[in-house]
């Protein structure tokens, strides 16, 4: 009579699974945000890049209160001649005046002249 030996290997890989992403259950989608932002921080100061080229943070040049340059940004929400909203990857930028006007846009640049009275990220 032949015996017959039975795998462990699926009742071992579940184990190691558990065991594996256990630290990341506990932890909130906030917290794990806050560490891969903190991560990639740390990355582009050892290597040396600019962080808005690794987190796809948005740049802001303002030349007096007249013109702005952004970039890194996904799209334009609202766009009044008193308030335009824009959509970045990380918050929405709110920029109010009197007589905005978006002079270009491309894929991920835009500018924009006026008066610039206030600029807020929410």
């Amino acid at each position: 009579m032949e015996q017959k030996i039975k795998s462990n290997h699926k009742r071992f890989k579940k184990k190691q699974e558990k065991a594996i992403y256990s630290k990341f259950e506990n932890k909130s989608k906030d917290r794990i945000e806050l560490e891969k932002q903190s991560y990639l921080e740390s990355l582009s100061e050892n290597l040396k890049l600019p962080a808005d080229l690794l987190m796809g943070v948005p740049v802001l040049t303002v030349t007096g209160s007249s013109q702005l340059c952004l970039e890194n940004y996904k799209g334009i929400i609202e766009y009044t001649g008193e308030i335009i909203r824009i959509q970045t990857k990380k918050c929405r930028i709110h920029i109010e005046g009197k007589n905005l006007n978006i002079d270009y846009f491309t894929d991920d640049e835009m500018r924009i002249s006026g008066k610039i009275m206030r600029i807020e990220y929410c």
